[in-house]
């Protein structure tokens, strides 16, 4: 079974809600898309309408919403809401704990934020999630994630001043296990593309400085404001259960969805750097719960010994994750033969040859980091319906990989104004190219490839 099933299971219920959500935002949508279409094309000689960035603001704190319903972000949000459950009913300290985890969310979305606009400026093309292509951050993601869920599993649990510093980074308890949940909220969002972020992250990327920084802040403040509302709000944390024994297990099940982040990440990992990264990640989580165990054993019985050991195993596990930095990339670019059926990889030469023999063409730009990008293939792109249409249509299917970072699939991202993946535009004959959504639907591709009637 493929690994990140689960994962998109979860996000196709998620984006199935978000599509019922936007159905009565179609008008703002439509305004928010002609806004970074402007944007796009003539941004650095064309001052900003302030309507236009008013609507992409509203669009950004939407799709910040919306993340909290992905799979990547719901069991860090359940572990902050354990932490509100577990405050008691002291108003203060609520407000304390939602605004600790805003300010995590903030400044991690405002550093990502200004590091794209800082390297876009050196003329680096870069995107949305754009860090997932670094095989060393995905490998201590994985590392990261395995190390949450072991600690919520109850295999460890730390105490005295070490066990302060511990719980706080693992988000669940204390002001500044608030905060770095907040930072954690930001990273593990990255693969996903939530609606309304599309024209949002556009109009961004194109923008004035101080517009592009206010949409990242609009990002970050609608993917904390379910915490935030709880906090400042208190009425509404009585529509969650009573404190008790139910939390403890609830806790060690969201120990589950950690873990199968992690899979999903190591799955990743191995299409990055092969199977020996794979074989490397493995090897140090297993040391990794070594440690962990070695250091409990220690810390019960009173042996500086153990938790000494412990610590050395713990970092000799770290050692193991550095060592993947040193193996040669997979060949999971653009120029690797496509794994959909139907498709051709995408160069330019053959786009503009297509092109000019007036055929119809379709082309994608996709990730294997993308999660959104996996939903689409597995519920549209992958299915027999889609292969018959582009048959039925025939329509020339081109598929584009920016698993890892490529100046030709970049440049592409730049000439469409895309903010990163997905990107799917539909070439028509002798037309220009028209963008499709980021959430496909069969009936979206149908309408979009059947033959445009004469008016």
């Amino acid at each position: 079974m493929i690994p990140y099933l689960p994962l998109l299971i979860w996000q196709d219920i998620a984006m199935h809600l978000a599509r019922r959500f936007s159905r009565g935002m179609i008008g703002v949508g439509a305004l928010v898309c002609s806004a970074s279409a402007q944007a796009a094309s003539a941004a650095a000689t064309t001052p900003m309408v302030p309507d236009g960035l008013a609507w992409v603001l509203v669009m950004a704190l939407l799709g910040g919403v919306v993340l909290n319903l992905m799979p990547c972000v719901l069991p860090v949000l359940s572990l902050k809401v354990l932490s509100v459950l577990g405050t008691g009913a002291d108003p203060v300290q609520l407000r304390r704990h939602a605004l600790s985890y805003t300010a995590g969310v903030l400044l991690s979305f405002l550093a990502i934020g200004a590091l794209i606009l800082v390297l876009r400026s050196t003329g680096s093309v870069l995107g949305w999630g754009f860090q997932l292509q670094q095989p060393a951050f995905v490998a201590v993601l994985a590392w990261v994630m395995v190390l949450v869920g072991l600690s919520l599993a109850g295999m460890f649990t730390l105490g005295g001043a070490v066990g302060s510093t511990g719980q706080k980074l693992l988000g669940r308890q204390g002001y500044a296990g608030d905060f770095w949940a907040g930072v954690l909220a930001c990273v593990v969002a990255s693969p996903c593309v939530a609606p309304f972020m599309g024209p949002a992250l556009a109009y961004a990327f194109s923008a004035s400085w101080v517009a592009a920084l206010l949409v990242f802040v609009m990002l970050g403040l609608g993917l904390a404001l379910p915490f935030l509302l709880i906090g400042f709000f208190p009425v509404l944390g009585r529509w969650l259960p009573r404190p008790g024994a139910w939390m403890e297990t609830l806790k060690i099940l969201l120990a589950f969805p950690m873990l199968l982040t992690a899979v999903w990440l190591v799955w990743l990992l191995g299409n990055q750097k092969g199977m020996n990264a794979v074989a490397l990640i493995l090897s140090a989580c297993v040391v990794l719960a070594l440690g962990l165990w070695l250091f409990e054993q220690g810390r019960w019985r009173s042996q500086t010994w153990r938790k000494v050991l412990g610590g050395l195993v713990i970092v000799a596990s770290l050692a193991l994750v550095g060592a993947i930095h040193r193996l040669p990339n997979t060949d999971g670019n653009a120029t690797r033969p496509s794994k959909m059926i139907g498709a051709t990889s995408y160069s330019a030469r053959d786009l503009a040859h297509a092109r000019n023999e007036g055929r119809q063409v379709l082309l994608t730009v996709t990730a294997d980091w993308c999660i959104t990008c996996i939903a689409n293939e597995q519920t549209v792109l992958a299915t027999d319906r889609f292969q018959s249409l582009l048959l039925s249509t025939e329509t020339l299917y081109m598929k584009a990989d920016w698993t890892h970072s490529d100046p030709l699939v970049g440049a592409l991202l730049k000439e469409q104004g895309a903010p990163g993946v997905p990107l799917y535009v539909l070439y028509r004959p002798n037309q220009e190219g028209e963008v499709l959504p980021q959430v496909l639907t069969q009936e979206t591709m149908r309408e979009a490839l059947s033959p445009v009637r004469p008016e």
